[in-house]
């Protein structure tokens, strides 16, 4: 009789001869090194979102032009923003005013620094009214809190010392008038009284001299223009005429040096043989 096969044969050695093939080792090796260049775009991922562990220390950019700050934040990876602008006529345009966080404050890298920059033209002010005699005191105040800054300091005759006569734009002649625009940061020339007022002088007769004649007399004297009141409508104020004047001009009658003297102006000569001014001030 012919033996029958066994059916316990043993096992199939093909799956055991795979894993030394050189088709599975390749496999292998692809597959760890997918493993490995996953793992490390993860970690660099989340290092990169976090920054865990890093900090930076703030660098001081007070002072420094925005594109400074930029290089010096660049260098340690940080980023900067602009908050804000405002006006500093002491520091140059375009430079850093305030910053968050301060200097020398730990961050975390990528952090955005916000930071003030001071504007590079400066805004526009109002030239404020002052009544004369006003003090110097309140001037200066005033016109700081306009963002003006006061410039050279001329005084001329009046019967108080340190107190407003008039005001002009740094090293010009010409009166600066209220309202008028100019930039902050301006220098204003004040002129003041020095307060010599015991000195006398004859009051100058200024009936039929034009508005501008009367003012460079008064000037000459080395006397104020008090109140300036016209008489009906008037054109222009250059061409019109002084017909009344307080103090009025008399045969030896003096005034201290640098009072005011009031002037009524007008358009029509025929006023010009019109009554003079009552003896007082106007109101």
């Amino acid at each position: 009789m012919s033996k029958k096969k066994s059916s316990t044969s043993p096992e199939n050695p093909g799956i055991l001869r795979f894993f030394t093939t050189k088709l599975f080792w390749i496999n292998m090796f692809g597959a760890v090194l997918a493993a490995v260049l996953l793992l490390w775009a993860v970690l660099f991922f989340i290092q990169q979102y976090s920054r865990h562990g890093e900090s930076q220390t703030v660098p001081d950019l007070i002072g420094k032009t925005t594109t400074e700050a930029f290089d010096a934040l660049d260098n340690l990876d940080l980023a900067y923003a602009v908050m804000d602008s405002t006006f500093d006529p002491d520091e140059r345009p375009l430079t850093i005013l305030n910053q968050d966080p301060l200097p020398d404050a730990k961050v975390k890298s990528g952090r955005t620094i916000y930071v003030t920059v001071n504007m590079a033209q400066p805004p526009k002010t109002d030239i404020p009214r002052f009544e004369v005699g006003t003090s110097l005191v309140s001037v200066r105040e005033i016109l700081e809190s306009h963002g003006l800054k006061v410039g050279d300091i001329i005084y001329k005759p009046f019967e108080y010392r340190d107190v407003f006569l008039d005001m002009r734009l740094h090293g010009e002649r010409k009166s600066l008038k209220p309202g008028t625009k100019i930039a902050k940061g301006s220098k204003i020339d004040l002129v003041l009284g020095n307060g010599l007022g015991d000195t006398k002088i004859t009051i100058p007769d200024l009936r039929g001299l034009s508005y501008i004649e009367a003012i460079n007399l008064i000037q000459l004297k080395e006397l104020s223009l008090g109140t300036v009141i016209a008489s009906g409508s008037i054109k222009d104020s250059s061409d019109a005429l002084v017909y009344r004047q307080f103090p009025t001009a008399e045969l030896d009658k003096t005034v201290n040096l640098g009072s005011m003297i009031d002037i009524w102006i007008t358009d029509d000569a025929g006023m010009l043989n019109s009554e003079e001014a009552p003896e007082k001030e106007p109101d």
